[in-house]
């Protein structure tokens, strides 16, 4: 159940965690207190004391029962650990209330922008009555929107209790974490016939169609050792595949300028992250062995969805020093 917490507000004032809002009902009702304060002050009249008591008391009353309100509340979120950017994910919320006696009414729980724009949230989560010692689900839809580490720290929750003349919120930690992957666009990809040079990618040593037979170079497997054309000619020669079965790619990532050995500009980094995980999700979905190579390091190759999740994650924090 979702409603949207829709007041005037007039006025914030913020104290430790807590802020508080003065909707537009509630600043005719301040209103209304000082003109009955200056009337009974002004006349000495008792029935305007004794209304201008009554008025205080509903102000004392609102601030007890919107902090009883908060009393014992508390907040659960989950989300997928890794998203893909532009999709919609369910942000599930759990929210309890531990009082033993008193029932909790009118919960308004809405999630801070994000200050860098990295993902979007719904609409607030609404929860008409909360009784004691129970729980409800809610859930939002979450969306990323830029590549990188996105945590959601804490979620506001929000009440206008019991009589709607102040929106009181209430900071709760959740310390949400996930992962937004690089976007995966429509790329060409290398075909098994064409040997690359560094950055591109490199022919690997399966298949199923003889391509042609090579010289023995370090690092071949000796399991692609062509015996017979390596005993006419007295040196190994290894055999390379061209069409169906496996292939093997790296994937060479370079985010340093040659010139000043910095990192590149924020748009190069991304098209060259985005490059990267595009062909490493299309060359793994087409059944090819893919690894990544970085100045600093080098994964092992793989073609599997765990090892594409690997390469994502890689890819997703390049260029992040905080992985907050």
């Amino acid at each position: 159940m979702q409603k949207k917490l829709d007041y005037k507000l007039l006025l914030t004032l913020s104290y430790s965690n807590r802020t508080l809002q003065v909707t537009r009902e509630g600043g005719g009702f301040i209103v209304l207190l000082f003109a009955v304060g200056l009337g009974a002050i002004n006349t000495g009249n008792n029935l305007l004391y004794l209304v201008l008591a009554m008025c205080c008391s509903f102000i004392v009353v609102s601030g007890v029962l919107s902090e009883q309100t908060f009393k014992g509340i508390s907040v659960k979120a989950s989300l997928p650990k890794t998203i893909y950017p532009e999709d919609s994910y369910p942000l599930n919320l759990k929210i309890s209330n531990s009082k033993k006696i008193i029932t909790s009414y009118s919960l308004h729980l809405e999630f801070p922008l994000d200050p860098r724009g990295r993902y979007r949230s719904g609409q607030s989560a609404y929860v008409y009555q909360l009784p004691p010692q129970s729980t409800v689900d809610r859930s939002l839809i979450f969306t990323g929107l830029k590549r990188g580490p996105a945590g959601i720290p804490s979620i506001h929750l929000k009440t206008s209790f019991p009589f709607g003349f102040f929106v009181k919120t209430k900071i709760l930690p959740i310390h949400l974490e996930t992962l937004i992957f690089p976007i995966i666009k429509q790329v060409v990809l290398p075909s098994p016939e064409e040997y690359s040079q560094e950055g591109e990618g490199t022919i690997g040593l399966a298949g199923d169609d003889l391509y042609s037979v090579r010289e023995y170079q370090p690092g071949d497997p000796m399991a692609a050792v062509h015996w017979k054309s390596s005993a006419k000619t007295g040196t190994l020669r290894v055999k390379e595949f061209s069409k169906g079965g496996l292939h093997n790619y790296t994937l060479f990532l370079n985010i340093l300028d040659p010139q000043t050995n910095a990192i590149v500009g924020p748009d190069v980094l991304e098209n060259r992250v985005t490059e990267s995980a595009s062909l490493a999700y299309h060359l793994i979905r087409r059944g090819d062995e893919v690894s990544l190579k970085t100045p600093e390091m080098q994964t092992p190759s793989g073609n599997t969805e765990a090892h594409l999740e690997t390469l994502l994650k890689i890819l997703t924090r390049v260029g992040y020093d905080d992985p907050k």
